[in-house]
């Protein structure tokens, strides 16, 4: 059966579909399943008593007639067939609607400002209101009140409706709308005042994302409403325009703002297969002063990464997207078979535009490792600049389609009381899409490059070095395990090697995701990449597949994926667990 002819009939079939109630049986036949839903949502609730279904099997007809009408149809054919001799009570509605009545004439007009505005040029058209079409009842409403919602969020508070009629030609089935609107003037912002905070009015100056003498717009004001929040200094905010004292074409603005609490509290636990269990407990001071400056402390325990971080943030041009920042921090690291600890200052300027977050700034690095009985130590001063970006669409927790870009570039020299000159690169994107409902691929990239002059790798940081393996590196192998290696000789006489990362990475990913229903998907990929020490010699790819379930929860996926090696001898099946969010 051609596919085409399949859809006819299972439309067909859900056309006649009863619909079932304690007193009665509905059962509507229509030619569309438009048709049925309308005259479904006409009739309305089904009946519970005798009453009223007597009431209900009365309006039947009436309604259904309002149902069809509503869809451009005036001349229906109705047959209502009633079956009183059991219970429940059969009620057959079957409709041939006829030929459809199609809009002759559309006569939107809009006078004053608001016609040479382009979210009103084409307002027929975007609800569907279209010489030619049939009629819907639902396409002249709609744009009806388009026209009234979007003046008044643009600033059109004296603007009125001066025409409003549906004309219809039963006979001819024709029919007309006529939309008259007359704008009138557009106010614009007027005197904006604040209200319950202590902040510098500088400071809440520069969150403004329009001045008095603007032209009003209520997108604006949710924008800044909006902001507002993001900054973490209120507790409640509410933008208020007064439009009942505008005056002089102008709206007042009225901000009333609740401080944020004084400090908070957040512990969190979770667990990973590359860092472990870890549990946390950050402390925040959302304002210090009233200039706006605020803090951070986290402190983060786990087998592999333990930390203490400190934030200290200082607004700038806007809180929100130009801040100052100051940090301290104290790491213990585990990097394949390296041991490490490191302490490490920063200071920097966070900005924020278009989406992008850009941070340039200066870091003094400390860092001790053991490899295997040497203990190395050393220092830099290092300025860089990071790049990210991060868009997506649909659920934040389980997006439909997503980009995530991440761009690190930073040095260190000789000259300014760093060990050495290094230079160092990495970039990790991560894209995903879900196309036909169930399907999702998913595909990141890692890639690494640095340069040591006068350097040998083992003299060098490990937390300068790149290495490959994991969760979000290559599944198959353990964390961080993959990248050059050095030979060593056991207590026992056997030569054995470790891994001390390399100069370069590059890693991929490529990952097919099937939904199962809104709670379930499972997963099929394959990871390839590795770290390396030199571009001229032949790199030892490392390869692996593997396949996973994963549980949509609300706190985002939960991962359980295994994967194994397929560029090594006798590989072992490698389990790895992960929570989060996708980007």
């Amino acid at each position: 059966m051609p596919f085409r002819c399949f859809i006819l009939v299972f439309v067909a079939l859900v056309a006649v579909m009863p619909v079932k109630a304690e007193n009665l049986k509905l059962t509507i036949k229509a030619e569309t399943k438009q048709q049925q839903d309308n005259i479904k949502a006409h009739l309305g609730t089904l009946p519970s008593s005798e009453q009223h279904r007597a009431s209900f099997v009365f309006n039947a007809e009436p309604a259904t007639e309002k149902a069809l009408a509503a869809l451009g149809y005036y001349q229906p054919d109705i047959d209502i067939n009633l079956n009183k001799q059991k219970e429940p009570w059969q009620l057959t509605i079957t409709v041939t609607a006829g030929v459809a009545t199609k809009w002759q004439q559309v006569d939107v007009k809009i006078t004053g400002e608001a016609s040479a505005l382009k979210p009103f040029q084409r307002i027929a058209q975007e609800q569907g209101l279209i010489e030619g079409e049939r009629v819907i009842h639902s396409h002249y409403d709609q744009t009806k009140s388009a026209l009234v919602s979007r003046a008044v969020r643009l600033g059109f508070f004296d603007g009125e409706m001066t025409t409003s009629r549906l004309e219809v030609d039963r006979k001819r089935r024709q029919a007309n709308a006529v939309l008259h609107y007359h704008s009138g003037n557009r106010y614009q912002f007027g005197e904006i005042s604040f209200e319950g905070s202590d902040l510098e009015p500088e400071l809440l100056q520069t969150m403004l994302n329009f001045q008095q003498g603007d032209s009003y717009s209520l997108t604006q004001i949710t924008a800044l409403n909006r902001a507002l929040v993001q900054s973490g200094y209120f507790g409640s905010v509410k933008v208020l325009p007064l439009i009942d004292q505008r005056s002089n074409n102008q709206v007042p603005i009225l901000i009333s703002l609740t401080p944020a609490k004084s400090h908070s509290f957040d512990v969190g636990v979770g667990y990973a297969t590359d860092t472990k269990q870890r549990a946390s407990i950050t402390w925040r001071t959302p304002q210090i002063n009233r200039y706006g400056h605020s803090q951070e402390t986290k402190i983060e325990y786990s087998d592999v990464n333990p930390y203490v971080r400190f934030l200290y943030d200082i607004p700038l041009s806007n809180p929100n997207t130009d801040i100052l920042q100051f940090g301290l921090g104290l790491e213990s690291n585990e990097y394949a078979d390296i041991e490490s600890e490191l302490r490490h200052a920063r200071i920097g300027r966070k900005t924020i535009h278009e989406g992008w977050v850009r941070q340039y700034y200066l870091r003094h690095l400390d860092e001790r490792w053991d490899i295997l009985e040497d203990s190395e130590k050393s220092q830099f001063i290092m300025p860089g600049v990071t790049w990210a970006n991060t868009s997506r669409s649909g659920n934040p927790v389980d997006p439909e389609a997503g980009l995530r870009q991440y761009y690190l570039l930073e040095f260190a020299s000789d000259k300014l009381r760093s060990d050495a000159n290094i230079a160092r690169f990495a970039a990790q994107i991560k894209w995903l899409n879900r196309f036909n409902d169930n399907h999702r691929v998913v595909i990141r990239t890692g890639l690494g490059a640095s340069y040591f002059e006068d350097k040998d790798l083992s003299d060098v940081p490990p937390s300068l070095r790149f290495y490959a393996g994991g969760d979000e590196s290559i599944r198959g192998f353990a964390y961080q395990s993959l990248g050059p290696t050095i030979d060593y000789e056991d207590d026992e006489g056997n030569q054995q090697k470790i891994t001390v990362g390399g100069r370069y990475m590059a890693t991929g990913s490529l990952e097919y995701q099937y939904y199962l229903n809104d709670e379930w998907r499972v997963a099929a990929f394959t990871d390839a990449g590795n770290a390396f020490e030199d571009l001229e010699d032949s790199i030892d790819w490392a390869y692996s597949v593997g396949g996973g379930v994963h549980w949509l929860s609300v706190i985002g996926p939960i991962k359980l994926d295994i994967a194994r090696s397929i560029s090594e001898n006798n590989p072992k099946w490698r389990l790895h667990i992960n929570i989060g969010a996708e980007l």
